[in-house]
């Protein structure tokens, strides 16, 4: 029996991780500083798979549910999918389980649209209630927050990937991963269009299948590239000319994809942009989700986090400091020392050493210090082997980012 029960255990855990790993997305509002998420939220007792909409108001530093589904959902309710901002205020799209949804009431009250096959995608319009579709071919547009849908163009050669700030303008990206990416620019529903290569540099590889995306700024001709490499690191670009010309702002830490799920937008504001980060808590059992938020084109970021348990009402969230962290020299051969800065709510910090399969080789409490120093031996005061591993800090929920050292013997 008790084999039995730590099986069952074991199989819905899995099938959370199945879930969890899979789906999370943020999108902008209407306002400034406004932002719908739409997320796994936790596994109850029974074994059933919560997910949830949720609005912020302020850069994500807090967030409200407005609404929530399950895999015990009534068939004929919404599930929550993907959700698609609108220009007008408080309205947002649902896509999810082949159908279709709108709401007028900032997300919590939807009304069904229509159903729709597996390869249609939707963009959400500058203009309120302007919403498009786009399948094989036709790009089709309602202006009545998808009651009716017109054909517009028949663009077969022409992807897209996202609205301009212009109407009729749109931007895509094509290609194939280790050879080359072209940019798509259109003013006039993809009838007529520009080809734009993008420089090696910029936009390159396609690693898990995680391809580079385009993401409108607020602003004529802003656009934000974000961009995977094979370290398992992204890099964020940003355009003022409509993708002729590119500016790294950010190149981020190693992050496992395997425990992470990593998405972007752009925000309302000039200069804003938000990545959303999510994995499951070390218990198994519901997301804790981050928030990076950048004032200035995504060179700078201020973290939120957000313990999204069963008790809603109680979430609990905080602004992270950022914490600067470092070791020198890097390679080493006998010792090395990390150097960081921890925040005033750090409590109990921990320095984590790991192998380049995220397996925990060593840990030291790092209260009331700036610095430690390693001699690349493990916990059992073994000399390492040569090669990479990673390092960060813990405290609480929190986790930094990852960074790699190497060990030369």
């Amino acid at each position: 029996m008790k084999n039995q029960i730590l099986l069952s255990f074991i199989l819905l855990l899995g099938s959370f991780v199945l879930h969890l790993n899979s789906f999370c997305q943020i999108t902008r509002g209407a306002q400034p500083a406004e932002l719908y998420l739409s997320t796994d939220w936790y596994m109850d007792n029974y074994g059933h798979i919560h997910y949830g909409i949720f609005r912020s108001v302020d850069n994500c530093a807090t967030i409200t549910l407005q609404y929530e589904s399950s895999t015990a959902s009534p068939p004929d309710e919404m599930d929550v999918g993907w959700v698609l901002g609108d220009a007008t205020i408080g309205a947002s799209y649902n896509i999810g389980g082949n159908e279709l949804w709108v709401s007028l009431n900032y997300g919590e009250n939807w009304e069904f649209r229509e159903d729709y096959p597996d390869y249609t995608r939707y963009w959400g319009g500058e203009h309120e209630g302007t919403i498009y579709k786009g399948g094989w071919g036709l790009l089709q547009k309602s202006n009545d927050y998808a009651l009716n849908f017109e054909i517009v163009s028949d663009p077969p050669n022409c992807p897209i990937s996202d609205i301009g700030v212009n109407e009729g303008e749109f931007y895509g990206i094509d290609g194939n991963a280790g050879e080359e990416f072209f940019l798509y620019h259109t003013n006039d529903y993809a009838i007529n269009y520009t080809e734009i290569g993008i420089d090696s540099s910029v936009a390159f590889w396609a690693p898990s299948g995680i391809w580079p995306k385009i993401s409108r700024g607020s602003n004529l001709g802003e656009i934000y590239l974000v961009s995977w490499w094979l370290d398992s690191n992204y890099k964020i670009f940003y355009s003022a000319d409509s993708g002729y010309t590119w500016i790294e702002q950010f190149e981020s830490e190693y992050i496992d994809v395997y425990y992470w799920r990593v998405a972007y937008t752009a925000g309302k504001e000039p200069g804003s942009f938000y990545v959303m980060r999510s994995r499951i808590n070390d218990a198994g059992d519901h997301i804790w989700l981050y928030i990076d938020y950048s004032n200035d084109y995504g060179e700078t970021f201020t973290t939120y986090f957000h313990d999204l348990d069963s008790t809603i009402t109680k979430i609990s969230t905080s602004k992270l400091e950022n914490i600067q962290l470092s070791n020198f020299p890097n390679p080493f051969v006998s010792k090395t020392t990390f150097k960081y800065n921890l925040p005033k709510n750090c409590e109990d910090p921990v320095l984590n050493i790991l192998n380049i399969n995220g397996i925990m080789i060593r840990q030291f409490d790092i209260s009331r210090r700036n610095s430690h120093i390693w001699d690349g031996r493990d916990k059992n005061g073994h000399n390492l082997s040569n090669g990479v591993y990673l390092y960060n800090i813990s405290y609480g929920d929190y986790y930094s980012p990852l960074n790699k050292l190497l060990i030369i013997r």
